[in-house]
């Protein structure tokens, strides 16, 4: 009998099964996958996401800094750099791998290239049936990522109309040509896939480079990052695509004794797609409400509640004004993506936001104050 069972081993998992085990609970941590396994991503961890964990990433981990962004919106651009760091880039398969490492260190039982096939829910516990096995809980957090099995115990799948599609390739570079190219920055293209953009982001003797978009309108991903690179100069090689949930949507978050967080919960950033933040969050917000009940022995659903209201009061309310912009860039982009293209005052106010010096709600709040202005600004300058 374990007290919590975490399926997967991403960010969300491993800080869920990190903070139980801390606690002094019996917690074991599963993944279909052995570490270091391949993770299609960019790779961009937020000052946000840092300020989630309560230790220091190791310098061998972090491949480079970010001080700021570049980005293109039909033939213009604004580069905005800030004196403060607003993320470090990192491989994930490295990145998640020492995550799971202190997970262990905090006492978690781990368990790789053991896949969740279902669960079958009891009066006083759950079991969770493997590949290979059958283990009995009080608890699962389900942190197994958009494909979510624990997930369909909880509510249904996610509708491709309620996911991103993003495929990216890792193009090797001569020593020295990241920094001559991004030093310090990264860069974003707007205006290549409905509800979605290009990236380049610099790392370790390679660029991340990929796009991506809302699933049901991206017809031919493969090709868009081929025609994405040749239009850069990059020779694109192998390359790997994966579904994003879209954050914002009223989702149900727990049941009996399963709780959801990550990309499993649907914690994704709607307008640029960022998880990590969201993922470490929501872990780590999953294993206070588990604690708090298996502290004071009640078990009930109930209790189980306070999970939801914490995701609601941190993540889900900004998401859900989030997404509303995000509709609106979808529906007009002209109108609203040109402005942040324009006007350097929306860039540096937004960069604020993954820097973790203001919350989602201060940026909508301010860009409501200042967009009449620089929509009149940016078309100004159009016609100039």
């Amino acid at each position: 009998m374990y007290d919590v069972i975490v399926a997967g081993a991403g960010p969300a998992g491993s800080s869920c099964a990190r903070e139980c085990a801390r606690q002094g609970f019996n917690t074991l941590l599963i993944d279909k996958d052995r570490f270091p396994r391949s993770k299609p991503c960019g790779g961009a961890v937020s000052e946000q996401a840092l300020s989630y964990l309560d230790f220091a990433l190791p310098d061998d981990i972090i491949e480079k800094e970010c001080y700021g962004a570049r980005l293109y919106f039909k033939g213009r651009n604004l580069e905005v750099r800030k004196d403060y760091r607003l993320a470090v880039l990192v491989s994930r398969e490295r990145f998640d791998t020492f995550l799971v490492k202190k997970a262990r260190e905090a006492g978690a039982h781990t368990l790789e290239g053991e896949k969740v096939i279902n669960l079958k829910s009891n009066q006083d516990h759950v079991d969770v049936i493997t590949n290979n096995a059958v283990f009995r809980t009080r608890f699962v957090v389900g942190a197994d990522g958009v494909n979510s099995v624990v997930a369909k115990h909880v509510r249904p799948p996610f509708s491709k109309k309620e996911k991103l599609f993003a495929i990216v390739s890792k193009v090797q570079t001569p020593k020295g040509e990241t920094d001559r190219r991004l030093e310090g920055i990264i860069d974003i293209y707007f205006g290549l896939i409905p509800l979605g953009y290009g990236w380049v982001f610099p790392h370790g003797g390679y660029f991340s480079v990929g796009v991506g978009g809302l699933a049901t309108e991206f017809r031919n991903p493969k090709q868009t990052l081929l025609d994405f690179g040749n239009q850069l100069g990059f020779a694109i090689g192998e390359s790997q695509g994966h579904f994003i949930p879209i954050g914002g949507m009223r989702r149900k978050l727990t049941s009996h004794r399963v709780l959801l967080a990550g990309d499993a919960a649907g914690f994704v950033d709607p307008f640029i797609g960022e998880g990590i933040a969201y993922a470490i969050r929501s872990g780590k917000l999953a294993a206070q409400s588990i604690v708090n009940c298996l502290s004071r022995k009640d078990l009930s659903r109930v209790h189980l509640s306070s999970y939801e209201q914490a995701c609601e009061n941190t993540v889900v309310k900004d998401f859900r004004h989030v997404w509303k912009l995000t509709r609106a860039v979808h529906k007009f982009p002209d109108l609203f993506l040109r402005p942040f293209v324009c006007d350097e005052r929306i860039l540096q106010k937004y960069l604020e936001v993954p820097s973790c010096r203001i919350h989602y709600r201060n940026f909508l709040f301010w860009l409501l104050t200042w967009f009449p202005s620089s929509i009149f600004t940016s078309y100004a300058r159009r016609f100039k």
